[in-house]
């Protein structure tokens, strides 16, 4: 997944240049991409009812694998929309096998370490992956470059399922699977996901971009914006890895978001390329862990999470995720300049911050009340 969504700020031009088309044109195409990772949510809630993992795992990367080579294919804006579209569907259906077979085997402190640890390994795969396209696009190799690698890691990927007992660690002694228990609390931070990744899906494929508006940098600059970016990620989930095993996943998350607008703040006011991509690190460091961080947050309110609990949340994040490429892209037509979107963006991370406080307290009463 990480090697699907971190490019799309590099190599929305080269896209535009090979297929003909505006700038704008070819990130909204991506957003078909992540349209398919909602649509793939949605059938994640009810897949795994009727499917084991097993066949579910494999056959999907299997498929994804194929449907990244057809990308060298593709020469015009309808069809590369509807291949993405259909690499999305297939990538989020394997991202909930994977968030479900976490919660089910993890409890309490135990799971919420996991979840940010795999936070851990998709900013990783964010710096190898903007450091590989970025030399790719100065290269000038075709676009899908990148893509290819993610291609041979489903392949891995289908190899490592086939040896794997995936099961019993889901039905352990032929137990039902649980009623799914809902409630207010894991509904409302589906919502606040949403908002999150509307915000930090526009951030990622518009700051590269807002490097050539505001400084005039190169292609090779703006990238090592973006990878300082994911630096920054990945540094912050490794340490919140080690922090959520000693603090309450609320106050990692509000501590998360803190950081974050701040840095937004300070990147929107950055006078200087090189002050921009420090504090790039800042920015990456507040979004590491805190895509997962939600996921617990939300297991936390419920007794026995199931596998529609994980689709939901990915699905609300799904949403976010889905609407942030043409929502941006609109902000930037209407608002004449990117600045001017991402200061939005560090509204709406306002907006989540305070939403997640206020969830903090209902849970705390919501503890109290049991």
């Amino acid at each position: 997944m990480s090697g699907f969504v971190n490019p799309i700020g590099l190599i929305s031009e080269p896209v535009a240049e090979t297929l003909g088309i505006s700038i704008t044109a070819a990130v909204s195409a991506f957003g078909y991409f992540t349209v398919g990772v909602f649509v793939g949510y949605v059938i994640s809630f009810y897949i795994f009812d009727y499917i084991s993992f097993k066949p579910v795992i494999m056959t999907g990367y299997c498929l994804l694998a194929a449907g990244i080579a057809l990308l060298y294919l593709v020469d015009d804006f309808i069809s590369l929309s509807a291949l993405l579209f259909c690499l999305g569907t297939l990538a989020s259906v394997e991202g909930c096998g994977a968030g479900t077979l976490i919660s089910v085997t993890w409890q309490g402190r135990h799971r919420q370490v996991i979840l940010i640890a795999q936070d851990a390994m998709f900013n990783g795969g964010g710096i190898v992956f903007t450091s590989l396209t970025t030399w790719f696009v100065a290269s000038e190799f075709h676009w899908a470059s990148t893509y290819s690698i993610i291609g041979i890691v489903a392949v891995v990927l289908v190899g490592l399922a086939a040896l794997t007992n995936l099961e019993p660690v889901v039905k352990q002694s032929g137990d039902e699977e649980p009623d799914t228990q809902w409630n207010p609390g894991v509904i409302l931070v589906g919502v606040s996901m949403g908002m999150f990744m509307t915000a930090k899906i526009s951030i990622f494929i518009w700051a590269p971009q807002f490097a050539v508006e505001r400084f005039n940098a190169d292609v090779v600059s703006s990238g090592n914006l973006l990878t300082n970016v994911f630096i920054g990620a990945f540094t912050g989930s490794l340490i919140g890895t080690w922090l959520v095993s000693k603090i309450r996943i609320a106050y990692f998350l509000i501590m998360m978001l803190a950081i974050g607008t701040t840095g937004m703040w300070l990147l929107l006011s950055a006078d200087s390329l090189h002050s921009a991509t420090l504090t790039a690190y800042l920015v990456g460091a507040s979004v590491g862990a805190t895509y997962n961080g939600y996921t617990a947050f939300a297991l936390s309110f419920v007794n026995q999470p199931t596998h529609k609990h994980i689709a939901y949340i990915l699905t609300t994040g799904g949403i976010g995720s889905a609407i942030a490429p043409w929502l941006s892209s609109a902000g930037v037509e209407i608002l004449g300049n990117i600045a001017d979107t991402l200061f939005a963006c560090f509204l709406l991370q306002l907006l989540v911050l305070t939403n997640v406080i206020l969830l903090n307290v209902y849970h705390s009463r919501l503890g109290t009340a049991r």
